[in-house]
């Protein structure tokens, strides 16, 4: 188990290229914070494995293979029922917004300017 030194922001996205934008944009924006980043649900459960406790903040990819970033947050809210979070999609079946929404998460539609991911990020921190 690794604990962290600094709080955590967990990026979860199969886009490996957007991971490494967002990841780079938190380590400018937000300094104080460490970022890690996986590319699959499986990945983020080790993670969070690894780190023994949650993060400061979850983002979420909602289409990410065999599981959703949606389940994902399912499982996480009877872990961490206050752990802040925000999910992202480009698409997305009717009623996934509401049910995120319904789990406390934020709704980020893709493509998302970097400055307004950046301000969301800081608001879900706040």
């Amino acid at each position: 188990m690794t604990i962290p030194a600094k709080p955590v922001i967990l990026l979860v996205d199969d886009e490996a290229d957007l991971i490494e934008v967002l990841r780079d944009a938190v380590g400018l924006s937000l300094p104080d914070y460490e970022t890690r980043a996986v590319t699959s649900v499986d990945e983020a459960e080790s993670e969070l494995a690894s780190m023994g406790g949650a993060p400061s903040l979850v983002c979420v990819d909602h289409k990410l293979g065999e599981r959703t970033g949606l389940e994902f947050l399912e499982a996480l809210r009877a872990r961490y029922p206050d752990l802040p979070a925000i999910l992202f999609t480009g698409q997305a079946p009717r009623g996934v917004q509401e049910r995120a929404e319904a789990l406390g998460a934020r709704v980020l539609w893709k493509p998302i300017p970097l400055t307004r991911w950046i301000g969301e990020v800081r608001k879900a921190l706040a």
